[in-house]
């Protein structure tokens, strides 16, 4: 009895398994291209294809099958649409036995259409979709008999808005010097993480009222030029509108895809940046005369002919970099970069400023590329514990010290934060960089040092402090 018992069992659990292994006789993938919309409504009518379904009839039994589809569209938040049983307007599809059938945009169309769909309201339908986690999937049915011919097989992705460009050049506010022939170099960043031939819509204005906010003068502004370009970069030179001198313009790009999928389900602000403006001025000159000068595989000087500038401030940046300008005013004709990276490329400007706390004119952008010592001649500079033996003859004070100008104590560069004094006795704070120390920065203060005119400590203490 305990034998018969248990051949029961036994063959219970073999039919059990049975019907779990059960195959399916079609199999099904689908794939979506990028870029994702976050529009159901463009999916219906994409002129590219942005979806495919590839179905093949495995089981060969059954030669030719005449089938439909099912869709289903589920996010992360609790988000579930369905297509109806019945979906108006969708082509028959037939499946011959081990012949794939690709379906595209044009033939899924129909799946994707309001009317044929439920779960969702008009105004979600034509709305931009919440950003998160998406499943699209497909199953398939006998149409004469209903039977379930598919597993419910799905694709996941991730549906995210793109930032729109960030401007570069000229940048917010800035005033630009009129030059002869024309010639003002417009740049900016794309920051699209999903979405490929991308094209820009470049726009300038001239804002009539500068007494009002230049963002609202800009709307209600006719363009004055406008193109589309698929560089990041744009050279308005001497065959475009001249600008008047002493006149305020603003200027924005607009993101777009064009493949019949619209540009606020690709985009956030419908794919617009922001909007910059800049003053076209013949009333102040640039600096002149902007030059970049080694002084090792750290440092830089960056200088330029003095003028009648109140302030001069120098911007510098690592090439092709989205950061913003690391900045440093003075009103000498030389200022001091610290800190850079051996063998890098750096972009660099001065801006001359001619009236006190007014804006800045900038030469154009330049370019310099720190050196590459060799590591055992960087080694060999530099003995821990061992004091350098550097004779300093010069006496002379240094009448005067700003946060442009370091110092140097025995090999030492100090990079200065605060200053406060003259005639040659200064004290403040700054740091030293330990090249031995893996170029860890050490704070340092001092108090009523002495400063030659050749920028070295000769006489007086500087202490490091805690970090």
């Amino acid at each position: 009895m305990k034998v018969k018992s248990m051949r029961c069992l036994l063959m219970l659990l073999f039919f059990m398994s049975l019907t779990h292994a059960q195959v399916l006789p079609v199999k099904s993938t689908v794939q979506l291209i990028p870029p994702y919309s976050l529009r159901l409504s463009d999916y219906s009518t994409a002129t590219l294809d942005r979806i495919y379904l590839n179905l093949l009839l495995v089981d060969l039994v059954e030669p030719i099958l005449q089938v439909r589809l099912k869709m289903y569209i589920e996010n992360s938040t609790g988000l579930s649409v369905q297509s109806r049983d019945f979906v108006a307007g969708a082509n028959l599809i037939i499946l011959e036995g081990g012949i794939p059938t690709r379906l595209g945009n044009i033939d899924l169309q129909p799946y994707f259409e309001l009317n044929n769909l439920q779960g969702i309201t008009p105004d979600q339908y034509n709305a931009t979709l919440p950003e998160g986690l998406y499943r699209v999937c497909f199953e398939v049915y006998d149409v004469a008999s209903g039977r379930k011919l598919s597993r419910k097989d799905c694709t996941t992705v991730y549906l995210v808005l793109n930032d729109p460009p960030l401007l570069n050049l000229p940048s917010r506010g800035e005033y630009i010097v009129t030059r002869n022939p024309q010639n003002i170099f417009f740049t900016w960043t794309p920051r699209h993480l999903n979405a490929t031939n991308v094209s820009y819509e470049f726009e300038l204005k001239e804002l009539w009222d500068r007494n009002s906010d230049p963002q609202t003068e800009f709307l209600k502004s006719p363009a004055l030029y406008q193109t589309t370009t698929n560089a990041t970069a744009l050279l308005y030179g001497p065959g475009e509108t001249q600008l008047l001198p002493n006149k305020m313009y603003g200027w924005r790009i607009r993101a777009s895809v064009n493949d019949g999928i619209s540009k606020a389900s690709i985009f956030k602000n419908d794919g617009y940046s922001e909007i910059y403006y800049f003053t076209y001025t013949d009333t102040c000159d640039e600096p002149k005369y902007v030059l970049a000068e080694s002084q090792g595989i750290t440092k830089e000087n960056i200088t330029w002919q003095i003028s009648d500038h109140e302030l001069y401030q120098v911007q510098y940046r690592k090439k092709g970099s989205q950061n913003d300008w690391f900045k440093g005013n003075t009103k000498n004709s030389v200022i001091t970069i610290y800190d850079l990276e051996p063998g890098t490329t750096y972009e660099y400007r001065v801006g001359g400023q001619c009236i006190v706390d007014g804006p800045f004119v900038y030469s154009q952008t330049l370019e310099f590329t720190t050196t590459i010592a060799a590591s055992e001649n960087i080694a060999s500079n530099y003995n821990c514990g061992i004091l350098p033996d550097i004779e300093i003859t010069n006496q002379e004070p240094l009448s005067s010290l700003d946060l442009s100008k370091g110092f140097k104590a025995g090999d030492f560069d100090v990079v200065l934060q605060e200053i406060s004094g003259g005639n040659g006795v200064f004290s403040g704070k700054g740091y030293i960089t330990v090249p031995y120390m893996r170029d860890a920065k050490i704070k340092v203060d001092f108090s009523n040092i002495k400063i030659n005119t050749e920028y070295q400590l000769i006489e007086g203490i500087v202490n490091t402090t805690q970090q």
